[in-house]
């Protein structure tokens, strides 16, 4: 039998605070062709969704310290420091 497609799926769901998360989720699909592996090409779509999750991931968790920090900009000194 020979294996002619794969998908590959990765996700996770992120904490925000606030009782807020994002869930991220990325699903690839690829057409092999008649001599190429499976197996590495598996390894090698996994590798490229897991990347791309992460990225994102980073990306949201960037953009919310962004808004924390102009949240925290706008208090008071004394009370910014108090809650740092």
């Amino acid at each position: 039998m020979q294996v002619r497609e794969i998908t590959a799926t990765y996700g996770g769901k992120l904490n925000l605070g606030d009782y807020n998360s994002a869930h991220i989720e990325l699903t690839a699909t690829a057409l092999l062709d008649t001599d190429e592996d499976a197996a590495t090409a598996s390894a090698a779509l996994f590798a490229i969704v897991k990347t791309q999750v992460r990225a994102q991931a980073r990306e949201l968790m960037q953009k919310r310290g962004a808004r924390v920090d102009e949240i925290f900009a706008g208090l008071p000194t004394d009370v910014r420091s108090t809650l740092e």
